[in-house]
């Protein structure tokens, strides 16, 4: 028998009407409204590792050296080089290293000499032409080294004797001279042998091949013949014969052929002209004649020598 209806004559929903009538999401009073999407937010890319510093990776290893340089310990040496005006802006600093040295590794040498912890700790330039001294910089920081050959080739005084030769030297040593002539880097040339050392179209010049001049005797003439900034100037030659010979005799080591008994320097020499990434060798015009630091290399007795002077016009 079919079910009565109810009394108030309603019909009942079907089962699944009913179900879905209490399922639809739009007629249930509680419900919430669907979010709404909203703008995507912009990936931010991670920052990248910052890289560790590369170590430099050395062959030869440093310490400084005792051994003091005579020169400039020398009363009467160091009167000279204070009248020529060089002597507070010049420093001698000598260091041991701990590897045989071939030239051929001159390259690598040098690289490890400028990275090395000793030695940029004890090196020291002038940072300011009134005298203040500081540190070359941090070890393990160099990146490009701009150097030139230096020969030493040269072993005797008689290299120069062309300067009585060619007459800008008298023969009882008195030195010609000339008149005055201003050079573009503050020098006042007033004798022939200043000539020589700078001045390419004067009559003299080219007593020195170019090779010549590359010779660290002759540099080291060149540097104490034309002083500093306060220079006075010597009228005799032999003071600065003296001194060169002197200096060199501190700086080079030489040696003896077993067969010919021919003397023969046993250094090699090298300028550094600039170090990036350490601070500046000199306060003003890295190219000034005057600015100078030589690398001498003692592979005998397994010593290098930093021989700097700082033009402070």
């Amino acid at each position: 028998m079919p079910p009565m209806p109810p009394a108030d004559g309603t019909v009942p929903a079907e089962p699944e009407a009913a179900a879905a009538a209490t399922t639809d999401p739009t007629l249930t009073a509680t419900s919430a409204p669907e979010p709404v999407p909203g703008p995507a937010e912009p990936e931010v890319e991670a920052e990248p590792a910052k890289a560790e510093k590369k170590k430099h990776q050395a062959k030869f290893r440093f310490g400084l050296s005792e051994r003091p340089f005579a020169p400039l310990n020398d009363k009467p040496k160091v009167e000279l080089l204070n009248k020529w005006s060089m002597y507070d802006s010049m420093r001698v600093t000598r260091f041991r290293f701990d590897q045989p040295f071939q030239r051929y590794e001159l390259d690598q040498f040098v690289q490890d000499f400028f990275n090395n912890e000793e030695v940029v700790a004890a090196l020291q330039v002038l940072a300011t032409v009134r005298g203040s001294w500081c540190n070359v910089g941090q070890a393990d920081s160099v990146t490009a080294i701009k150097t030139e050959p230096v020969s030493c080739m040269a072993t005797s005084m008689g290299f120069f004797d062309r300067f009585y030769d060619c007459g800008v030297v008298r023969p009882n040593g008195s030195i010609c001279g000339c008149i005055p002539e201003y050079t573009e880097d503050d020098f006042c040339i007033n004798q022939e042998l200043g000539k020589i050392m700078l001045l390419e179209d004067s009559e003299h010049y080219a007593t020195f091949s170019e090779d010549e001049r590359r010779e660290l005797l002759f540099r080291l003439f060149q540097h104490f013949s034309l002083g500093g900034p306060l220079n006075q100037y010597e009228d005799e030659i032999g003071p600065y014969f003296d001194i060169v010979k002197h200096f060199y005799k501190g700086l080079v080591s030489v040696g003896k052929d077993a067969k010919t008994g021919a003397v023969h320097s046993t250094s090699v020499a090298i300028q550094i002209q600039s170090v990036d990434g350490l601070n500046s060798l000199f306060p003003q015009d890295p190219d000034h004649p005057q600015n100078f630091m030589y690398l001498i290399v003692n592979p005998a007795r397994r010593e290098a020598t930093v021989l700097y002077h700082a033009w402070c016009g």
